[in-house]
This record gives C-alpha cells, sequence and structure tokens, in this order.
C-alpha cells in the first residue's frame, strides 16, 4: 500500500501519556484500557489513537471526544490539529510499525514537505491484532 493524502477535522483526544514527557508508548496503554470508561463524550468507538509530535519526547494513549469539558484526573489533552495528512494503513506486527513511518516520512521528503514540529497519529480499531501478521492499523503524518 502506498501513502495517499487526506483531510481530517480536529480530533480532540483525551488519554494517558504526555506529548511533552518522556513516556514508553507500551506502558500507556493498559493504564488507558483499565481506566477508558472514566472518558465521557467517545466518539466513533471502538477507535483509540496514539499521538506523538515529532521531535517531542512523549507520546498519548487516547479516545476522540466530541469536547474537553472534563479531563480526569491523572489523564492528558491534545487537539489534533485540523488539516491535511499523508497516511497509509500498517499492515503486519506492531513492532514493524518504524517500516511504515519510514516510508510516510520518505514521501514527505520526496513532495518537498517540511517534517519539523508535525504530528503523528495512529488509529486503532477491530483489525488491530497486536504483533499478528496479519494486524492492520492507519497511520498518518501532518503535511504542513
Amino acid at each position: 500500500m502506498k501513502p495517499e493524502v487526506y483531510e481530517f477535522q480536529e480530533k480532540k483526544v483525551i488519554g494517558i501519556g504526555n506529548i511533552e514527557s518522556p513516556i514508553n508508548p507500551g506502558d500507556v496503554w493498559p493504564i488507558l484500557f483499565s481506566r477508558i470508561q472514566e472518558i465521557h463524550g467517545r466518539k466513533n468507538s471502538p477507535e483509540t489513537l496514539g499521538v506523538i509530535k515529532r521531535n517531542k519526547p512523549g507520546y498519548l494513549a487516547g479516545i476522540e471526544v466530541a469536547q474537553m469539558i472534563e479531563i480526569p484526573e491523572g489523564m492528558f489533552s491534545y487537539v489534533i490539529p485540523a488539516g491535511q495528512y499523508v497516511g497509509m494503513t500498517h499492515k503486519g506486527p506492531l513492532s514493524k510499525i518504524g517500516e511504515t513511518f519510514y516510508t510516510l516520512i520518505d514521501w514527505l521528503a520526496s513532495n518537498n514537505y517540511d517534517q519539523h514540529d508535525i504530528v503523528c497519529f495512529e488509529v486503532y480499531d477491530e483489525r488491530f491484532k497486536g504483533e499478528d501478521p496479519e494486524s492492520e492499523f492507519d497511520s498518518y503524518i501532518q503535511i504542513i
């Protein structure tokens, strides 16, 4: 599969982790799933999102919400900006995600897009099966 350009409205995300603070993505997912019922106003169930900002050390595992009225204690929020994103479906085990991101980053470079301070996010749904070779999820990188 090759990268395609998508247009997204902003996405309000509440979850576990923090874009600004170093954290291992594998550490935040179990906490999110144990506390997911505390987040109100969920959109797009059963999707979950993983969010990073290029050149920042953190990661946020969360869900999209309609409004950020109440952020549960110990959770963080982030707004994924509206705009264009290059994306593709990652097929294969989660441990191979780097290959998908390299494909997307190569696409950005070959199409003369800035790669500094951009938002990247992953969308996980019922297709995601962890390390199963049949696993799938969608990965997107902001186009600036």
